[in-house]
């Protein structure tokens, strides 16, 4: 999982700050409250008011620890571990200046993002993308990794690998008259009152495109460069496999990796899915 040191623009955080993505309020608060610390410009369309369903206590110094087991390892950035009472990912052991750990608790409470080094930014790295994984495992949801945009009150996602052709479309969108790019590399898709809908995310790609959606999904193309432009039709096994390839589960739970080819089925059966194999220019 990539991470970026985007430019930032000041938000000061003596007080609680809200983030609604993919219709899940996330709070940010610090304890005791510090200055100085800016959010990237990316989730600005995602501030928000009110109350949260998840909040995020963040702190200094090492956090309390109890008998951690080794569950997860994805070097250098992160590894996981289970405790007692819910989950703890290291990130950053490899790099002493950005060190931090990131507590989520298996029922109920606040997570705790704990830094270790001088760097306090929040924004840093993957932890917040880390909670909403496994948040969104619990609440019907997944990233995916792909372009989705938004047209005529309408979803659609171009799902695909790193080099697949995200960056390319999200262009070519970005020049159609009334397209609104909601991300060139992360999207959500969450089941919500028996239908699907697309989000946007911070967490995006070269293009920077980043909007909060919350469109219903009406379709689902799964990307390659070809040398002409070209649609294959997916059944809903094809589609539950390309998705697990283009999509962020927690690898980790095995109740949550269920819950996410569920999803990936039910996606598959009520959403049209085909593979687009495309050259990159006006006639994609």
């Amino acid at each position: 999982m990539p991470f970026s040191l985007d430019a930032a623009i000041p938000i000061y955080m003596p007080a609680p700050l809200t983030f609604t993505i993919a219709g899940i309020p996330v709070t940010l608060q610090w304890h005791p409250p510090i200055s100085g610390v800016s959010a990237p410009a990316a989730y600005q369309p995602f501030l928000s008011t009110g109350s949260s369903d998840i909040r995020l206590e963040l702190s200094t110094g090492e956090p309390q620890r109890g008998e951690e087991v080794p569950v997860f390892d994805s070097a250098p950035i992160w590894s996981l571990y289970r405790m007692r009472d819910g989950l703890s990912f290291h990130l950053f052991d490899s790099y002493p200046e950005l060190k931090r750990t990131l507590f989520i608790p298996d029922e109920g409470g606040s997570a705790r993002l704990s830094f270790h080094a001088a760097d306090r930014n929040p924004f840093v790295g993957p932890s917040l993308e880390l909670l909403m994984i496994t948040h969104l495992a619990r609440r019907g949801g997944v990233i995916l990794h792909g372009c989705g945009i938004s047209s005529d009150g309408r979803g659609v996602v171009f799902a695909g690998e790193s080099g697949a052709g995200k960056s390319t479309l999200s262009r070519l969108w970005a020049q159609k008259e009334g397209v609104e790019i909601l991300s060139d590399d992360r999207v959500i898709v969450r089941r919500r009152n028996g239908s699907f809908y697309l989000y946007g995310t911070p967490w995006h790609g070269e293009e920077a495109f980043a909007a909060p959606g919350g469109v219903e999904l009406s379709r689902i193309y799964f990307i390659r460069h070809g040398q002409g432009n070209a649609i294959r039709k997916l059944s809903a096994a094809g589609a539950v496999r390309e998705m697990l390839k283009c999509s962020f589960p927690p690898l980790w739970d095995a109740g949550g990796m269920a819950a996410a080819l569920g999803l990936f089925h039910a996606v598959a059966t009520a959403v049209p899915c085909a593979e687009l194999a495309f050259v990159p220019d006006h006639t994609a």
